[in-house]
């Protein structure tokens, strides 16, 4: 992917044209297992243990009428299983099935290969570097981002 010149000196621009890329890339590796990227951040969500179907969306930046079509078609292919809250009746608990389990992983092994792929050109150190910065930028920009919108 070129960048174009009017852009090489600007680290947002930047940001944005690495991100394509490296779902490009993750596309391509998770595209043979019938996922995509987004269908493999809800899967990662979902290992981490159940969790309602909003608070999901929230945590993932994904609407609600997207969440409920991604959940709908992981249902379908029994790969999760809604099931009440019991911690409040009018929602629903979203858990990976045993079979959500294996596809979660492949999926995983599949977009950290990619990630590795992706990353490859830098040196271990430069990767931790770029992660710690990353982390700093984005908890930076948090609170503005909260007060921008309120």
């Amino acid at each position: 992917m070129p960048i174009p010149s009017s852009l090489a000196d600007r680290p947002g621009a930047l940001l944005v044209i690495a991100a394509r890329a490296g779902q490009e890339l993750a596309k391509r590796r998770l595209a043979p297992m019938g996922l995509s990227v987004q269908l493999c951040g809800v899967l990662s969500q979902l290992a981490e243990g159940p969790i309602s179907q909003q608070a999901l969306g929230e945590q993932l930046g994904i609407d609600r009428t997207t969440m409920v079509e991604l959940i709908d078609g992981l249902e379908r292919q029994k790969a999760v299983v809604r099931r009440r809250n019991p911690n409040d009746r009018r929602s629903y608990a979203l858990a990976l099935t045993p079979r959500g389990r294996t596809v979660q992983k492949r999926a995983a092994r599949a977009f950290d290969a990619s990630a590795d792929e992706f990353f490859g050109p830098l040196k271990a150190a430069e990767q931790q570097a770029l992660k710690d910065m990353l982390r700093r930028i984005i908890a930076s920009a948090d609170p503005q981002l909260k007060q921008s919108s309120a």
